[in-house]
């Protein structure tokens, strides 16, 4: 189908079509300049000493992972409630994989169950910023330093966001983000490490150019891949992140008004934010009942909206993997939130037009249930 109002769309003008077209015409299209100029971008943005771009976020997670010197059979701790990436990565860096619910109020690690799947082989935990939401970093650290865990910090879907003034994704030993397609600033694919240890960088860059530091030469310290990123995308960029306040202060407006017409109906919530936390909302997000029914509803008026993600103790190939741990265990707060979640149209182009439609629509839907 061919939907009037997409759930998702890059926002893109003239700025990155100046930039990739002078990559093109400089005929070195590899990591180079733009690369390097990018990096400093974002850690001029997050006040971060390193930033190390990867070709994609899962193998960005899968350096954060190998940075950290943790061994074969090592347990982390992973959110329920995800994208598989976070598991995948996890297993591809030889780990075992124990996974925790959500909070359902406001999407932070359930502690209270994560406590209880801490064991001699746990030595790691991952935070997920969800939907674009801090997670609960004081507690999460609290935990993390009581039981010696290092963390990885995925803010994939977080970036802009702050937690007491301070970027989402600096909070970790290591952390970063995803610059895919539907994100809040996009290259198309690629990613992003951050972190302020010069060993964990050093890891990560020996990590994706092939077991050397700089490229150029034919001497490996160490074994590592091909995981570089490129000048094209690059360079679009430092196009996207030359934005970036503009882009949030739109996504902060957009919440504003789906909260304002729709926090009101009796059949939908919208989750907490943590105190103290400043969220820039990739997807915004809504618990509806008779979700199924809405979602079919808005598709009949071509708008379309995203399920809520899928938890991970319900996929196939996590069910039947070894070393993801406790897939039998019970979570109830993933399965609920998974029933009602709906993400509905987020993209920073969204006219006040269409947000009344979307909105509109929505109202009359419980209208006419009643």
């Amino acid at each position: 189908m061919k939907y009037k109002i997409k759930q998702i769309q890059p926002y893109f003008d003239s700025r990155e079509k100046k930039l990739l077209n002078k990559v093109i015409n400089s005929n070195f299209i590899t990591e180079g300049k733009y690369t390097k100029l990018f990096e400093n971008s974002i850690k001029k943005f997050t006040n971060t000493k390193y930033a190390i771009c990867v070709s994609n976020w899962t193998l960005g997670l899968y350096c954060c992972a190998k940075s950290l010197n943790l061994k074969p059979g090592d347990e982390i701790i992973v959110p329920n409630v995800t994208f598989a990436a976070c598991v995948s990565s996890m297993l591809l860096a030889n780990l075992k994989v124990k996974l925790c619910d959500i909070n359902m109020n406001n999407y932070s690690l359930d502690l209270k169950m994560a406590k209880k799947l801490i064991s001699k082989k746990t030595k790691a935990i991952m935070i997920v910023h969800l939907f674009g939401q801090s997670s609960d970093i004081k507690e999460i650290n609290k935990f993390a330093k009581k039981y010696k865990l290092k963390i990885i910090e995925d803010a994939a879907q977080a970036f802009g966001s702050t937690y007491k003034g301070k970027k989402l994704g600096t909070f970790g030993d290591v952390g970063g983000f995803s610059f895919y397609g539907n994100k809040i600033i996009t290259t198309g694919e690629g990613g992003v490490a951050i972190t302020n240890s010069k060993q964990i960088a050093n890891s990560i860059i020996k990590l994706k150019n092939y077991g050397r530091m700089k490229k150029g030469n034919f001497f490996h310290s160490s074994v590592g891949y091909n995981f570089k990123f490129n000048d094209l995308c690059a360079s679009i960029g430092v196009a996207q992140i030359s934005k970036i306040n503009m882009m949030i202060k739109k996504k902060k407006e957009i919440y504003k008004y789906y909260f304002k017409y729709l926090n009101r109906l009796k059949h939908i919530t919208f989750s907490e934010i943590i105190s103290h936390s400043n969220p820039v909302n990739w997807f915004i997000v809504i618990h509806a009942k008779d979700k199924k029914l809405l979602a079919s509803f808005l598709n009949k008026k071509k708008i379309e909206t995203r399920d809520f993600f899928f938890p991970m103790h319900k996929q196939k190939c996590f069910i039947k993997d070894k070393n993801v741990l406790n897939t039998s265990d019970k979570f109830i707060n993933s399965n609920n939130l998974y029933n009602t979640g709906l993400c509905l149209p987020s993209s920073v182009s969204l006219s006040n037009q269409e947000l009344r439609f979307i909105t509109d629509s929505i109202i009359k839907f419980y209208e006419n249930r009643n």
